[in-house]
């Protein structure tokens, strides 16, 4: 059985970004539903372009990127953070759900020990 299609916008303005969508472009796998500079730029274009996750792209110079707006306005929206010159990937996903004070604190007793 084929897995769906996964539909993805790219938030960058860097040699890096251009290059990655290209890259991800010729997958079959994926298709890309749009492209923007920064945050700012892109929120707009994802309630049209509804992308089923944002990848956001940069080289070091450019990690000031704010995503607070972007995990506010989609929150169920999954982001690939990378960075090129950490050569590291992170995954974010922010989620709303209803809680209680309880429920907070039990949420904060299962976090992994920090390393």
């Amino acid at each position: 059985m084929d897995e769906a299609v996964r539909r993805v916008f790219i938030v960058g303005d860097s040699l890096f970004a251009e290059t990655v969508a290209q890259l991800l472009g010729r997958s079959s796998a994926l298709s890309m539903v749009g492209t923007a500079g920064d945050v700012t730029g892109a929120l707009p274009l994802l309630a049209v372009c509804q992308p089923d996750l944002v990848i956001v792209l940069s080289s070091g110079d450019r990690y000031d990127l704010d995503l607070c707006p972007l995990l506010t306005d989609y929150p169920d929206l999954p982001i690939v953070r990378a960075d090129l010159s950490a050569n590291e990937l992170r995954i974010i996903h922010s989620q709303r759900l209803e809680a209680r004070a309880s429920d907070l604190l039990a949420a904060i007793r299962s976090l992994p020990a920090r390393r």
